[in-house]
């Protein structure tokens, strides 16, 4: 769907604003366990750090699918939970990301790293950003088809909320086909991506978007919540970066 002027929106807030009201416009939503107007707020964990020089060439955003909100009738406090979150710290996704986090910093700056640790949680956690695409919420199980019907609605303020994040890195944490497939929509048909995959046979790990006139990498990861060894998380970071 196509929505006017917002290339003319440069702060998340503002559009915010514009995407919940759109939300709760919406005729055919029918969904007794997740309120209409529940919105989950995401972004910058620190926008002076995220900013700031000493990240020129290294900022990582990481795209999870949805936020758990089943029971709660109305999720949109204006908080971002893993900013505003000391308990945070406890939830096993956060933990995971961190550890990426950890292991990509040490790949941006010439070194290899081969352990798995969220140690430095708070002052880590600081030089991400961090976004769901489904900003209403689903339940504990993602419904793929509900998510992808999302993507698809929203996509322009999903493309516009990574553009005002501008980030250098894309962690898709599980979200990797619905950012690739149902908001950019590169791939028109199965055969098409078939033929793309003979050509570009590392098409499963990577892809390059352009955003903002930049190329920047959308990396296939697994979700932080997937029942995977740390290990796997460890090699498939340092996998990918060796192949960039």
């Amino acid at each position: 769907m196509k929505y006017k002027n917002l290339n003319n929106i440069f702060y998340l807030e503002d559009l915010f604003d514009i995407w919940t009201t759109e939300q709760a416009k919406e005729k055919e939503y029918k969904n007794d366990k997740v309120d209409i107007k529940s919105f989950s707020r995401d972004g910058f964990v620190d926008v002076k750090i995220w900013t700031s020089p000493i990240l020129d060439g290294k900022r990582v955003l990481y795209i999870a699918r949805e936020a758990n909100a089943t029971g709660q009738r109305f999720v949109d406090d204006g908080r971002f939970y893993l900013k505003d979150e000391e308990s945070s710290r406890k939830k096993r996704i956060f933990q995971r990301i961190i550890a990426m986090q950890n292991i990509i910093k040490a790949r941006l700056d010439g070194n290899i790293k081969n352990e798995y640790t969220y140690s430095d949680f708070n002052e880590i956690k600081k030089q991400i950003a961090f976004m769901n695409i489904n900003k209403r919420g689903g339940s504990s199980s993602t419904d793929f088809k509900e998510l992808n019907k999302y993507a698809e609605k929203y996509n322009e303020f999903i493309k516009r909320e990574i553009e005002i994040i501008n980030p250098d890195y894309i962690i898709c944490c599980g979200s990797y086909w619905q950012i690739i497939d149902h908001v950019y929509d590169y791939f028109k048909s199965r055969k098409e991506w078939e033929n793309r995959k003979k050509s570009e046979p590392d098409i499963d790990m990577y892809y390059k978007l352009d955003i903002n006139g930049k190329i920047v990498p959308a990396i296939n990861v697994y979700h932080p919540a997937a029942i995977k060894r740390n290990q796997e998380y460890v090699d498939l970071i340092n996998n990918v970066f060796d192949k960039l």
